[in-house]
Order: structure tokens, then sequence, then C-alpha cells
């Protein structure tokens, strides 16, 4: 059996697209269009070896790109030409004189599917010429120019994709008469051998819808979707709640994970609207805010919706929301059910059902929702701060542990239990002085409040999981943007990437497979009849 080399041609520089650089290079979903076709043939069992062949210009970037990469099957790096048929010839002169097989394919199409792989390097078992294709789903029409001549039999026509795939000595001698020939012109590969080794048949296996190749800027789009929805099938939904935890969750898949993002999609396209209508201040927060810049929309696993505003934005929203969506949208927040331990605001679809397995035993109207965090102004003093932060975390845990005496924790072990059995230790305490909810929640909000009346320079949703962790500078927030959310426009922070790193670090790298958490339901409806 021959040995299968896949050759990925990088030689382009883009001009099409309108980028300031060439495609290969362009950074999708955190990695280089060039690093997402390489890692195809990279994990493929059934590839060897693998050459670039990169622009002369550019052969120092791709350099770069394999040296901080962890391929162990990249071999070669070779200089290409300005025509497609010259980094082809390019790939030729390099493996001259191996008897191995020549896997072709356009570096820009870094989708391409395992299957379309196997089944290239299956068909090259039995044949010495094999082309990637799909059929002709329009009419296609021949002209002269300005009129139709003639329809050609659609069911014989195939729109080429790659790779394409070679015995050596096929496509060697296919392009040693090509290159004799002084009107030779090429498009690609599987043309060559038919144009000028016509005794050779080429042999067709079935190609993907997917496998596009990035040529215009409207191309984007659509390999950034086809990429979100790759990862969402290869990752599992989220971490589920561990074993020491009891009751009976609803096991998210890919479809009903798919369904409860798309809902609270709904839900934000709605409130979206009504925010924009009447001029009120908010943005995309938190894992939403990651989702949109490092998956174009949802992270695939997440389970929910952050939107950030000032407090007065909050005030006036909640007193349109009551006026004009009362008849389909809940408020629920501590002041309003004094059972709900949390210092956010949920803006929950009626007819809908959505319990986190943690919030099982609390007495609320839970609901598939949309999360709002209320900013307060901070002081700009920074002992003043400190003492603002951890006196509004302190009294909002309370909240949390006098409802929730065992919180979902990142802790695992010997460390989770200790915590845990802290935690037990205080909901007892609050328990036995007959701490109110509401005192606590007027509490927490009088802290939150303290600087209101103020002009400072940040201000916080200082009840946050941590101190500190989503504090907003108003002078780099603002003006705020317009981008894109799961095809939808929307307002986000003008210092995104800042906010991001200060969040997250690294935000363009997933996190481990047990870090990727979701709300773990117990009970999920989509739609469900109730009186409220």
């Amino acid at each position: 059996m021959k040995t299968n080399i896949a050759i990925l041609l990088a030689g382009g520089t883009g001009t099409r697209l309108g980028a300031d650089r060439p495609k290969q290079f362009l950074r999708v979903r955190g990695k280089t269009i060039l690093e997402h076709a390489v890692d195809a043939f990279e994990q493929n069992g059934n590839i060897a070896e693998i050459a670039i062949v990169s622009h002369p210009d550019f052969l120092r970037e791709v350099q770069q790109i394999v040296e901080q990469s962890s391929w162990k099957k990249v071999r070669h790096i070779l200089p290409g030409g300005k025509e497609r048929s010259d980094s082809s010839l390019a790939a030729l002169k390099a493996y001259a004189g191996r008897d191995v097989n020549l896997l072709i394919h356009d570096a820009v199409r870094p989708l391409v599917p395992q299957a379309v792989i196997n089944r290239v390097c299956q068909a090259l078992e039995q044949h010495q010429a094999v082309g990637t294709a799909l059929p002709a789903v329009d009419t296609i029409v021949e002209t002269d120019g300005e009129n139709i001549t003639g329809t050609p039999q659609r069911s014989r026509l195939r729109r080429m994709q790659t790779p394409q795939a070679f015995h050596y000595s096929v496509i060697a001698e296919a392009y040693r008469r090509a290159l004799a020939d002084p009107d030779f012109c090429a498009t690609d590969d599987c043309g060559v051998v038919v144009r000028y080794l016509p005794e050779q048949p080429v042999h067709l296996v079935d190609g993907d819808e997917s496998n596009l190749k990035l040529t215009y800027k409207e191309d984007l789009p659509l390999l950034e979707r086809y990429l979100s929805q790759r990862e969402a099938e290869n990752a599992p939904a989220g971490r589920q709640t561990p074993a020491e935890r009891n009751g009976n969750l609803v096991r998210y898949t890919r479809r009903n994970l798919r369904e409860m993002q798309l809902k609270m999609l709904d839900i934000l396209i709605e409130v979206r609207n009504l925010l924009d209508r009447h001029h009120i201040d908010y943005w995309l927060d938190s894992g939403t805010l990651l989702g949109a810049v490092r998956h174009g929309g949802f992270i695939p696993w997440d389970d929910d919706i952050d939107i950030a505003m000032p407090r007065r934005d909050f005030e006036r929203l909640l007193r349109i929301v009551e006026k004009k969506m009362s008849d389909r949208y809940l408020v629920l927040n501590a002041e309003r059910y004094p059972n709900y331990p949390l210092m956010t605001t949920r803006l929950v679809k009626k007819g809908t059902v959505f319990v986190e397995e943690v919030m099982k035993d609390v007495d609320c109207p839970f609901g598939i929702f949309l999360d709002l965090y209320v900013l307060d102004n901070v002081a700009d003093n920074p002992v003043l701060y400190q003492i603002q932060s951890w006196t509004a975390w302190f009294w909002s845990k309370l909240m949390i542990l006098r409802a929730i005496p065992r919180p979902t924790l990142q802790q695992r072990g010997i460390k989770a239990k200790l915590i845990w059995a802290v935690c037990g230790m205080v909901y007892k305490a609050i328990k036995l002085l007959h701490i109110s909810p509401q005192w606590l929640r007027m509490r927490c909000e009088r802290v939150c409040r303290k600087y209101n009346k103020y002009r400072t320079r940040r201000m916080a949703f200082l009840p946050d999981t941590s101190p500190y962790w989503n504090v907003v500078d108003r002078a780099r927030c603002y003006p705020l943007r317009k981008l894109e959310f799961e095809g939808r426009r929307m307002n986000f922070p003008g210092n995104i990437e800042e906010m991001l790193t200060k969040m997250y670090g690294d935000f363009m790298q997933l996190p481990p497979v047990e870090k990727r958490k979701t709300h773990t339901p117990s009970r999920l409806e989509f739609s469900k009849e109730e009186i409220l």
C-alpha cells in the first residue's frame, strides 16, 4: 500500500477576499484558516505526511505557525509560485522519485471532513486518480456571452472540490505533458489529468457541502457557522453535576441544548428591539460576550445569555417590561420574590420551565431566561472600592447560603467537602438567627448603590462570582459598538478584548472539558400552560 501524503496549497494572496493579508492567515475561531486545514489531515489516520506549499513572501509566517503547533506530520514547507499549478509542481519536485500518493488540497478549504479524506484514501487503493465532487444543484447553461445557447444535462455535471489525489507517476506525467503546451492553464489538478492524460480515468467520490472554499468575504460568516456547528457537535454539551449530587437531571443533548439556546435568542431579540426603540444602554456581557467573539454566537455548551446595563437604564427597562411585556415575561429578582437567592435579575419567558439542579428546592417561578447584570457606581478611591466590593460580595454570598446550603463549587475532593462543611454551618447559623432574605438583600443593595449619587470613573456588578470581576471603565466601555451575535446585531462594549482578557485571560483558548459548565437543569420545559 502506497504512503498517503497531503499537500496543502497555501500560495494564494487572497486578493478577492479584500483582506489586508492572504486569506489562509485569517483567524477564525482562534486559529488561522491554514491551521484548521492542516489539523484535518494531521488528525486523519490514513495520512502519513503533510507538506505545505506557501507563497515565497510568507514562508517565514508558515514556519512560525508550524513551530508553534503540535503537528507531527508536517515534513516540508515549500515555496510555491504565481499560479496554482506552480505550487503543485513544487510538491511534485519535492517528492520526485518516491512511489507515493499525493492528496492535493486547497488550504483555504479548512473544513474538509474526515469522511471525505477517508473516501479519497480508500478510492486510491483501486484507482490512480481521484477527484472530490458534489452534484450540481442549479441549472447550468451555455451562452454566447449574452444569450443562452444550450442547457447541459444537470445529472452529468459536478462541482469539484479538493482533495484531489493521484499516484505520483500519474500526476507527474500529466504535468510533464502540460508543460510542453505553451497555452497551458489549469485551475485544478484533475483538470490537468483529464486534458493531458486522457487515457487515465479520474474516479469521483462524494464531497461535502461544508467543505467550502474561502474565496470572498461573504464566505466568512458561513465558514464561521460551519465551524461553530462542528465544535458544538464534537464538544460535550457541558460538565454535568458531579456524582456527589443527588436528583434527577435533564441530560443535555446537542438537540435540546440548541433548542434552549434558540429560545433564549428569541428573548434577547425581543428585548434588544425594546431597548433600541427606547434608547436604553445595554451590552452583551460575560459568557455571552465571550461566545460572540470566540464562536460568533453561543459558546457551544452554554445555556444562558448575559447582558449588562447601568442601574438607571435597568430601572427604565423594568418599567417598560411591566407595562408592555407583562403578558409574556416575568421579572424574577430578590425584591419581587424573596426566596430568589441571587442579586441578578432574570427576565423569564412565561410558559416555560427551567429549574437548575442547585435551585430545585427554591420556591420560585423559574423558566427560560435572560440574565440582567445591573451596574452600580463604585468608589474611585482604591481602599473604599475594596471595602465596597468585598462587603457586597459577602452579603450576596449569605443570600445564596440562606437558600442553598450546598452550592456548586469549582473545587473537588477534600477541598470541596471542607467548603461545603463551612457552608453548612453558615446556613444553620442564618436559620438559627432567623435572618430574613429581605434583610440580606437590602444590606447588599445598600452597599451596591452607595456611590450612585456620585459620577465615578467605574461601575460594576459587585455581587458577582468574585470581587473585581465585572468592573467597567466608562471611558473605555463607551461608545458602544454594534457587532453580530448569532447573525443579529447587538450592542458590545467599546473595549471588548480588554474586558474579556480581564475576565478570562487567554479568552480564545477553549477550556478543558471538565471546566465547561452549564446550569445543569433538573426540569426543562420549552412550553407549558401555567397561571401566574
